[in-house]
């Protein structure tokens, strides 16, 4: 019996004045290409939160792409560099959860690129084909990404960087350093408050860095943070170490 060829679900949002036009075009010139991808048009990539993706991946895609306008040509100036760098943070958090970033892509398409959509598409869906389903521990590594996307801190972080550009004098790179960081910290966060709902009771300082490999330094400083805003308490203690819980309210 043949092996059946796996055949991905894929989702692209498509900004509405350049790649999507560019999809248009690429059917009214009946340019040849993959039909696995599912359009949602947006107004602009700089519209894309990094929630859609994930969400999408959630929902059984298997790769999701970002198609937005030329650097230069964006209808609303700078949206598609939002949608770049925001791309470029969840590529390193995947990497960080041990994700495949290969599963998730931007790229950009002019409204007169037509057979560039075509070729764009084709690329993106031969190689999420290669790669073949999710894996089974897909899932878990998602919702710690997601975990950490939500989070308090990295929203009011995301949702500043527009204005903290156009206000003054950053250095880009020093910038997206610390929001990677911060980035990080968060799913550092996520996978404690995992182990805390694996062992199904409070843990010690000792029992966090067995359970998710971290430097017992490291989640003292998450501990220090997570019962000074009140997530984390102190319910006893073991061995001579404190012993944390996820506040109950």
């Amino acid at each position: 019996m043949a092996e059946e060829t796996f055949e991905p679900k894929i989702v692209a949002f498509t900004c509405n004045w350049c790649s999507y036009a560019g999809a248009d075009l690429a059917g009214t010139s009946r340019v040849q290409y993959e039909t696995n991808m599912r359009l949602i048009r947006v107004m602009c990539s700089g519209r894309v939160e990094l929630s859609f993706i994930l969400e999408a991946l959630e929902r059984g895609a298997d790769g999701v792409c970002v198609l937005g306008c030329h650097f230069g040509d964006c209808h609303y100036i700078t949206g598609n560099y939002e949608a770049a760098r925001r791309m470029e943070l969840l590529r390193k958090l995947f990497k960080e959860a041990g994700l495949d970033e290969r599963r998730i892509m931007i790229d950009w398409v002019s409204a007169a690129e037509g057979e560039r959509f075509g070729s764009v598409v084709n690329g993106f869906t031969q190689q999420i084909r290669e790669m073949g389903p999710l894996p089974e521990d897909y899932a878990e590594k998602l919702a710690i990404v997601k975990g950490a996307i939500e989070g308090e801190r990295l929203r009011i972080v995301l949702g500043s960087t527009k204005r903290a550009f156009e206000e003054g004098e950053i250095d880009e790179d020093r910038y997206n350093d610390a929001m990677y960081e911060i980035a990080v910290e968060e799913m550092e966060r996520q996978k404690m408050y995992k182990a805390l709902d694996d062992a199904g009771e409070a843990m010690t300082v000792p029992q966090f860095s067995e359970a998710i490999g971290l430097p017992k330094i490291r989640i003292w400083r998450h501990i220090l943070a997570l019962t000074q805003n009140n997530i984390l308490e102190t319910v006893g203690e073991k061995d001579n170490y404190m012993l944390y819980q996820r506040r109950s309210y």
